[in-house]
């Protein structure tokens, strides 16, 4: 018998590790991939499509498509994008009758669908057409693009200015403001926010600050931790070295050849691991 004198916190043996590691790939190959989880996607929603062509579905067919378009599950199948696009637009043709305040939103994914077709000016017009019903997020942002792309920086403030007062989240806020400043193309930060409000300017000059501070907090809260945890692993290492000390001193006392002696040992070392480890993890997950 021997002290395994390497037993510690969260240390694993090489075959173990091997096992665990061919087990997790194991599983990820015998799981569907991610283009075959889009395609599902896409056949679910075609399915639901025609069994209830409401606003809810015929978003749910576009983003699909949508979806799989941009990771470029068509590019060897430009027929099957066609189809599934026609199949999506015919969709929303049909729910915008009964769409309500849903229809604005509903048109706008007509015109993302037609730009996913190369059907540029058709979507241009559709996006246009959405934003004159009622400023919304999606026709909002690609209007931002395109008019940013063709530097129209007059026409990029005032989709801006319309589309943030429509957006639910702090979060969407923050994303377009900046999606608007760098569409601004212009060369000062006042420039980039020449089309916000003063209200607004308040509002996000004081939410990014508030960020800020957060972020500081965060990062101060997580270097005390890890501190923390430094200084336990250093007292686990402390309290290691003195069980081997002790498994030691405890061999040197057995009489050569005896191996209950050095049984004993042995025990009395993983006993004083065990003790060690639980300790460790005891004060981490305070």
């Amino acid at each position: 018998m021997f002290l395994d004198w390497n037993a510690g916190l969260g240390r694993c043996k090489p075959h173990v590790m091997r096992r665990y590691l061919l087990a997790l790939a194991l599983l990820a190959a015998c799981g569907p991939s991610a283009q075959q989880l889009r395609t599902q996607h896409v056949q679910n929603a075609r399915v639901a499509a025609s069994q209830r062509p409401g606003p809810r579905q015929a978003v749910d067919l576009a983003d699909a498509v949508h979806t799989a378009y941009q990771a470029g599950d068509y590019k060897k199948n430009p027929q099957a994008l066609q189809s599934d696009v026609t199949l999506a637009l015919a969709t929303i043709d049909r729910a915008v009758v009964t769409a309500g305040l849903d229809t604005p939103t509903l048109i706008g994914w007509k015109g993302l669908l037609y730009t996913d077709t190369q059907r540029y000016k058709e979507g241009f017009a559709a996006f246009q057409e959405s934003f004159q019903m009622a400023p919304n997020k999606m026709a909002g942002r690609n209007l931002i693009v395109i008019y940013g792309a063709a530097n129209q920086p007059q026409m990029v403030g005032q989709t801006c200015a319309a589309t943030v007062d429509v957006l639910r989240s702090d979060d969407e806020k923050l994303d377009l403001i900046s999606m608007c400043r760098q569409n601004m193309n212009a060369a000062s930060p006042e420039g980039e926010m020449a089309w916000m409000s003063p209200q607004l300017v308040d509002w996000y000059q004081a939410e990014n600050a508030r960020r800020m501070q957060q972020q500081i907090e965060m990062a101060n809260a997580q270097a005390e931790r890890d501190r923390y945890e430094q200084r336990v692993v250093r007292q686990s290492e402390q309290c290691f070295a003195r069980c081997k000390e002790k498994g030691l001193e405890c061999q040197n006392d057995c009489d050569r050849g005896d191996t209950v002696c050095d049984n004993r040992c042995v025990q009395i070392n993983h006993a004083c691991v065990d003790r060690c480890e639980s300790k460790a993890y005891e004060k981490l997950d305070q």
